[in-house]
């Protein structure tokens, strides 16, 4: 093969080629390769160069390229992949020898083939496989049908060395029975149903843990993620799992859930009305108590009925009580009359009624809304009581300080007694009967005669006053408890009398039984909570602390202790400012404190008690505080890895549309001009023809090395601008659609004038024009010659470019929300793929620009194209 024909061959290959005789010098090269090694290397290759000029300009090269030259003018043929310039580039290189007529080879020749996307991408899933492998969540895959294809270190873990799956067996997740009750086949189910992501909390399976020899069963739950991958029709071609272990945040909320059950049935059964509102003035909750003084009927009360909608609120004035309550954020307590007509709407209750009433603030821990308890206690007969008091209270101001119940006195001269009325009622007497001390002392019980008359020797020898809680028994032989005191009154140095009150506590000796009893059970109730509580008064003072609590502080018995003086650290602590403010404002208190001795969180309640101390409810919460760090920290890294991937799908995808959808046109045309120039006989018809071929290819060659270009910019996250003008590069896009323009018969019209430039990427602003362009004539109406008017302004310092037809136009009502859809088609046209507007939209929002129509059906469309402001 002689020299001019071997530059022929070389020129009409597609790759870089390039033929070096055993002298290594250049015999052919094409334009590919020259101007490859012009990019890389920074100069051009020429007649009279040699294979020797390119190692000099790759020293690292030299010896490997001279090598497989020698080899293939040995007769060898191979390929190798190298990497030229700075940053490299890699090609994967083919050397061939070239015989001459002897048979024997005296040129080789190189073809270089551009394999850097190649290599990018082998690294690029080297490096996410070792991502995805190393995430702290189990990560699995699986075929449509459910058959195990791949998962990571952390799923294998989960999963347990034995399973199938780990070991890389077949394995179907769908023919797994554990899967059909722990409820993961029908997720998956509903991700293939639904095409889309779903996400559960699961109880998957438990292990075993062994301590002191016991071994208990530890549930294991998971926060359960499935989602489908889709290809380019819809169909799903792989399931992934992510499962995120979340056993320590379950059993933890188990727990709260299972404490605030327990709250409730202690607020259920409060002796005293309890009425919860929200911060919008709704009743949210009424306990039975209350329901009972309602004479509700529904087990659960009136929920989510507002206070001003009410009867018993607004009767009761609670409406203003509660704004008072909500806007100062303190306490109120107040007793209130209320006087009930029969059939009055609010209670079951007639006549006059006396209720105690307080209302105070609660900051809800989560999401600080405060929240308004009401507590509602009837003290009618109390004050029905107090009532009778007072009227008596001209007999009790003649008893003194004492004035308790029934009054008595020892005339010390006489040895004389008497009596108050209400003394013979405690013995069951009638009033004003004859009584000596002999016949008084003969009610008491042996051993309560025998506390009196001690009592009274004290008192008449010494002077002592006394005290004594003593047991009588009735005229009517009732057996009461009684308190009796008395005291001393002398005159010159003298007794003359004993005088005191005797009170009837046989109720008060009952309540107090019960109350011992009821404090007993309460302690009961309070150790086997599981949280710490404790009674201390404002000085702080320990008065009383469960179980719970003295494993918290472990620091041996704190009861009637000072706690600060027991833990000095908490002196100027939030602790210790905490108390003070719930003391201060005589609200419940509630927040979260670190102790950094024994390097731990506890959460706090603190309420304000009616006896002035103050009722600590806490709990251990460090565990749940690093699950909360270790959470977040997760979470901050998936959240990144996600963008990231998000980021190059979006550019791979945006690449893939732009190359299918900006190509499609330009060879529709050249197959239109090839039929064309097939059944064509005139030879300057072909000659036309012809020349209009060479453009159209050119235009192509152009697009694919934009696109190239495009490629190497969004690898960097940044697309080159130009500045263009609007009209240079609709006629471009006109160069390219011609045949399609000459076919359609579309008028083209501009207005440019206001705005004829833009700083903008060259390839998206052609792509967007031959959209526009393109959908006007598909598009068109046959009822008239169709149209598209460009122009462009000048808005709020931005460019705005509006194109109008006068086509089919769309039905915005019903197709406006989806207009700009991915493979979104409003019209029956065979032509119509629904890709177009979506590239279009894609690449203005890129820019940070936007779209949007105007359109009426059988009058057009109008684009509105707002451009970023630069």
């Amino acid at each position: 093969m002689n020299n001019a024909l071997l530059r022929q061959v070389v020129e009409a290959l597609p790759d870089p080629a390039a033929v070096f005789d055993r002298q290594l010098q250049l015999i052919a090269v094409n334009r590919a390769f020259a101007e490859e090694n012009r990019k890389l290397l920074g100069f051009e290759l020429t007649g009279g160069d040699s294979l020797q000029k390119i190692c000099d300009a790759c020293p690292h090269l030299a010896e490997l390229l001279l090598n497989k030259w020698r080899r293939a003018l040995e007769g060898e043929r191979f390929n190798t992949v190298l990497a030229f310039g700075d940053p490299p580039r890699h090609y994967q290189t083919s050397f061939s020898p070239l015989c001459a007529g002897n048979g024997q080879a005296d040129m080789v020749m190189m073809v270089a083939r551009n394999v850097q996307q190649e290599v990018e991408a082998r690294e690029n899933e080297l490096f996410f496989r070792s991502v995805l492998e190393n995430l702290p969540v189990g990560l699995h895959e699986l075929t449509a049908e459910g058959w195990h294809r791949n998962m990571n270190g952390a799923l294998r873990r989960m999963l347990g060395a034995d399973h199938p799956a780990a070991k890389n067996e077949p394995y179907n997740i769908f023919a797994d029975p554990i899967n059909a009750r722990n409820g993961l086949n029908s997720l998956l189910v509903e991700v293939k149903e639904l095409k889309a992501p779903v996400k559960r909390e699961m109880y998957l399976h438990y292990v075993e843990e062994v301590h002191d020899n016991v071994t208990r069963i530890r549930p294991m739950y998971y926060e359960t993620t499935g989602f489908p991958v889709l290809d380019a029709q819809g169909n799903i071609t792989c399931l992934f799992l992510i499962l995120n272990e979340i056993t320590e945040k379950k059993l933890a909320q188990l727990s709260l859930e299972k404490s605030e059950r327990l709250l409730q049935t202690i607020v259920e059964h409060l002796p005293v009305g309890y009425i919860q509102f929200d911060n919008f003035g709704f009743i949210r909750r009424v306990n039975q108590t209350q329901r009972r003084f309602f004479t509700w009927q529904e087990p659960e009360g009136p929920a989510s009925t507002a206070l001003h909608h009410d009867p018993f609120s607004k009767l009761f004035e609670l409406d203003r009580l509660f704004a008072q309550v909500l806007q100062n954020g303190k306490m109120v307590r107040l007793e209130k009359k209320l006087d009930y007509l029969p059939g009055q709407p609010g209670t079951g209750m007639e006549g006059e009624v006396f209720l105690d009433l307080t209302m105070f603030p609660v900051e809800d821990p989560v999401d600080k809304d405060r929240i308004v308890v009401a507590l509602v206690n009837d003290i009618t007969e109390k004050k029905r009581q107090e009532l009778e008091n007072n009227k008596t209270h001209e007999f009790l101001t003649q008893t003194g300080e004492l004035g308790k119940i029934g009054g008595w006195e020892v005339d010390m001269q006489t040895r004389t007694m008497r009596w108050s009325a209400q003394t013979y009622k405690i013995h069951e007497l009638p009033p004003y009967a004859a009584m000596t001390m002999e016949k008084a002392l003969s009610f008491f019980t042996v051993e309560s005669r025998a506390k009196i008359e001690q009592a009274f020797k004290a008192c008449m020898e010494r002077g002592k006053a006394f005290d004594l809680q003593v047991t009588i028994h009735t005229a009517r032989n009732n057996i009461l408890q009684a308190r009796t005191i008395g005291k001393p009154e002398y005159r010159n140095g003298r007794i003359i009398r004993i005088y005191g009150v005797i009170q009837d506590i046989t109720e008060q000796y009952k309540i107090k039984h019960q109350l011992t009893r009821n404090t007993e059970l309460m302690r009961l109730f309070f150790d086997t909570i599981d949280m710490g509580y404790a009674v201390m008064d404002k000085e702080g003072k320990v008065n009383f602390i469960n179980r719970k609590a003295q494993e918290i502080v472990d620091h041996g018995t704190v009861i009637g202790k000072n706690i600060f003086e027991v833990f000095p650290m908490l002196v100027g602590s939030t602790f210790h400012a905490r108390v003070q403010q719930c003391m201060e404002l005589q609200a419940p208190v509630s927040f979260s404190n670190y102790l950094p001795v024994p390097d731990k969180w506890y959460e706090f309640l603190l309420a304000p008690m009616q006896d002035g101390n103050i009722s600590i409810f806490t709990r251990n919460i460090t565990d749940s505080k690093k699950m909360q760090r270790e959470l977040r920290k997760a979470n901050e890294q998936l959240s990144s890895l996600n963008k990231y991937l998000v980021n190059q799908n979006k550019q791979l995808e945006d690449f893939a549309h732009i190359t299918s959808h900006n190509l499609r046109a330009p060879i529709a045309n050249m197959k239109a001009l090839m039929q064309i120039m097939s059944e064509t006989d005139g030879e300057e018809e072909k000659e036309l023809y012809y020349n209009m071929f060479q453009e159209v290819i050119r235009n192509i060659d152009e697009t694919l090395n934009d696109l190239i270009e495009v490629v190497q910019i969004r690898k960097d996250l940044n697309v080159e601008k130009e500045r263009l003008a609007f009209a240079d590069r609709l006629q471009k896009v006109k160069d390219i659609l011609l045949v399609d323009i000459e076919t359609s018969g579309i008028r083209i019209t501009t207005d440019f004038t206001e705005a004829p430039h833009i700083e903008y990427p060259r390839i998206y602003l052609d792509s967007i024009l031959q959209n526009l362009l393109t959908n006007a004539i598909k598009y068109r109406s046959p009822e008239r010659r169709p149209a598209l008017h460009f122009q462009t302004r000048v808005e709020d310092g931005g460019i705005v470019l509006t194109a109008e037809d006068n086509g089919h136009g769309i039905d915005m009502e019903r197709y406006g929300g989806k207009l700009f859809g991915f493979r979104k088609t409003f019209h029956k046209n065979k032509d119509a793929k629904g890709i177009g507007l979506f590239i279009t939209k894609s690449q203005i929002e890129a820019m940070g620009g936007s779209i949007t129509a105007e359109s009426s059906l059988g009058k057009g469309t109008k684009f509105i194209i707002t451009f970023r402001p630069e």
